[in-house]
């Protein structure tokens, strides 16, 4: 197994592409068998992969409907605000 690697910038965009759903069948086909022949590639893949995994875990979370709620109120009344405020000055 190799412990540098010579591509590693554009074996690192290309794991981003294969999971992001963007690279070609042949990038992945090619990405895949070199993977396991090299360290840093399985390394970045690895740890690519584990990032994505609990971003997502941790961004699924929604806004309560009640903070939601205070937000549209508040801007609807600096829209009433706004819409008094124009014609005076302009």
């Amino acid at each position: 197994m190799k412990m540098n690697c010579e591509h590693h910038q554009d074996c690192m965009q290309l794991i981003q592409k294969i999971l992001d759903g963007e690279a070609s069948a042949a990038e992945k086909e090619a990405f895949f068998a070199n993977k396991d022949l090299c360290m840093p590639c399985q390394k970045g893949y690895e740890l690519e992969l584990s990032l994505k995994a609990n971003l997502k875990s941790k961004c699924q979370l929604s806004c309560p409907e009640q903070i939601i709620s205070k937000i549209r109120t508040k801007l609807f009344l600096l829209l009433i605000l706004i819409s008094i405020l124009i014609p005076l000055f302009c």
